[in-house]
């Protein structure tokens, strides 16, 4: 017999569970799960509708089948699951076969609209904070995004729950009457006054001295400096200014390790798991979390099978406990402020020698490793590297073709002079060429 749950009390939204099979290209309607745990469905007609599994959207019954679902079901990855109400499941169900078979952007986005996201791997409820029907993907796609290519990097339903992408993405296009060059970025979304949904591209800064700037009212230290920019998380928890209304609270603050930017996280709505990886927390690790202290987690169970150990800390990009990358932990053991890797005599994209330093996310390489792409050039170093390697002009260099030499801001004289020369060269030959009359 079927587990069937209770219809929800009258005047709540009714829900119904629809399952996309991806193989057969077919719409179902969820009837229950019988007593060996078995997915029961019946065709998504109104004929059936007596039979479908109708629930509370909101209820913790909703979310604990959800979650049931997809860790009980070893191939999720055949199987969609969406949510529609139930006076319009057998269009929906319709709809989202023919998008499956016949995919459109509209069909897409009212697919999108409909599905069920699949929890994280604590079990918890992850409705999509954003919905991606609202979201302009003809503006994105302008810049080179799209939500396949989200899909593809496993980065959409991280942006859809408020999170910042973990992959970046080179865009480029002209947007709003604006030519963006060609640059890498992570993709976030906000949600704006007026309702709307609204990309933020966050690219790189290579502002050298952001730490040396009070942050919301708060000035790092030389240690919160060191620690910024050595594991990416400040290492405890400060106060700033909300920058929504003024007031004082208590926050942590860290650095994303590719695009530079600080972000910070309320520590006072942050909430410790009491496992991790199948390793209990004790209250000692607790409380050293929750000071944002990094710690290290002996046995951890990964889903290869293994056990290792690893360091955790709370990350304010991650909006939680993150592992800390290689270099972060090399810094923790040597207990000092990293000293900005120097390299010299590296190459650009024309030959022309530069100087800068490692990134903090590649810090610890040999010098002989260690890439152009890997390196910060020096300040007077950067319009050279941009010209050269980048391809990237101002009013100074568009019309130079010798790459920059190092440290060169903008083109010699005697530059000027041989680009004034091929420019009056080139206009004389336009004129002889419209002078010259047809020939008989």
């Amino acid at each position: 017999m079927a587990n069937r749950m209770n219809p929800p009390a009258e005047g709540q939204e009714k829900d119904v569970l629809l399952v996309l099979d991806k193989q057969q290209g077919k719409v179902s309607a969820v009837k229950g799960i019988d007593n060996e745990g078995n997915l029961q469905t019946v065709e998504p007609t109104q004929s059936h509708s007596g039979e479908f599994m109708q629930v509370d959207r909101n209820s913790d019954v909703f979310s604990n089948f959800i979650s049931n679902f997809f860790h009980r079901y070893q191939d999720t990855e055949g199987l969609a699951l969406f949510r529609s109400k139930a006076t319009e499941a057998e269009q929906d169900a319709k709809a989202i076969e023919d998008n499956h078979r016949n995919p459109t952007p509209e069909g897409d986005r009212r697919a999108e609209m409909l599905r069920v996201p699949n929890p994280d791997n604590n079990g918890g409820r992850q409705d999509f904070r954003f919905d991606p029907a609202k979201i302009n993907w003809e503006d994105l796609k302008k810049v080179g995004i799209t939500a396949d290519t989200l899909k593809n990097t496993k980065d959409f339903d991280r942006v859809m729950r408020g999170y910042k992408s973990r992959n970046t993405y080179t865009v480029s296009g002209t947007v709003g009457g604006f030519y963006l060059k060609p640059t890498d970025v992570k993709l976030s979304f906000y949600q704006a006054k007026d309702g709307t949904v609204v990309p933020k591209l966050h690219g790189v800064q290579m502002d050298e001295k952001l730490l040396q700037r009070p942050y919301n009212g708060h000035e790092f230290p030389k240690q919160e400096q060191g620690n910024l920019l050595g594991t990416g998380n400040l290492g405890g928890i400060i106060q700033i200014k909300d920058p929504k209304n003024g007031e004082q609270i208590p926050v942590f603050v860290s650095r994303d390790r590719y695009t530079h930017e600080l972000e910070y996280m309320r520590a006072d709505k942050w909430k410790c798991p009491d496992t991790v990886c199948g390793v209990k927390v004790s209250p000692e690790q607790k409380a050293a979390f929750e000071a944002g202290k990094p710690v290290k987690m002996e046995n951890l169970q990964f889903k290869d099978g293994t056990k290792r150990s690893a360091y955790l800390q709370v990350s304010a990009v991650e909006r939680g406990l993150e592992f800390l990358p290689r270099s972060a932990v090399q810094f923790l053991q040597q207990g000092q402020q990293p000293a900005q890797q120097q390299v010299t005599r590296l190459k650009d994209g024309k030959g022309v020698e530069f100087n800068g330093h490692v990134q903090p996310g590649v810090q610890g390489k040999s010098s002989g490793k260690v890439q152009p792409k890997d390196v910060i050039p020096v300040s007077e170093s950067r319009t050279q590297v941009a010209v050269n390697s980048g391809g990237k002009t101002d009013e100074a260099t568009k019309q130079t073709k010798e790459p920059l030499k190092q440290g060169q801001q903008k083109p010699t004289a005697k530059q000027k002079e041989k680009q004034e020369k091929a420019q009056d060269k080139s206009l004389k030959a336009d004129k002889s060429k419209k002078s010259r009359g047809m020939k008989m």
